[in-house]
């Protein structure tokens, strides 16, 4: 019964594969999902969520859920940069390492004046990106 039917293995293996190809981006389960199958990719919806969710509680994939309790969103996490914290894009998606000298500042700051230590690896600022804002 512990036995993994080679089919999931090889969905399994797509998804991760396109989350691979588009690690600069986070992406819904509908974004990966449309995306395969506009690749070719016979992937359905129901086992691109299960695998992003699987992904995500192994710690391969970042999951974070946009402000206002909107539909989650998923991408690679690199094994290099796990503790580096991200900048995404609410209006295309995109994912922009957070990667600043004055974080280290910020922290402790946080940590000690409100008694909250903060997880590098789960930290998400939103905005828009430079293109995004200039309406390219």
């Amino acid at each position: 019964m512990g036995e993994k039917h080679p089919y999931k293995t090889r969905q399994r293996q797509a998804v991760s594969d396109f989350l691979s190809a588009h690690r600069d981006r986070y992406l819904s389960v509908d974004d990966v999902f449309g995306l395969m199958r506009a690749e070719g990719q016979g992937v359905g919806r129901t086992t691109a969520y299960r695998t992003l969710e699987s992904l995500a509680t192994e710690g391969c994939v970042a999951k974070v859920v946009a402000p206002g309790g909107g539909e989650s969103r998923y991408r690679l996490i690199d094994p290099e940069r796990r503790d580096e914290g991200q900048l995404v894009c609410l209006s295309c998606g995109r994912a922009i390492p957070l990667d600043c000298e004055m974080l280290p500042e910020f922290y402790q700051h946080v940590e000690g004046e409100h008694g909250f230590k903060i997880d590098f690896s789960r930290t998400v600022l939103y905005g828009l990106c430079e293109s995004c804002r200039k309406g390219d």
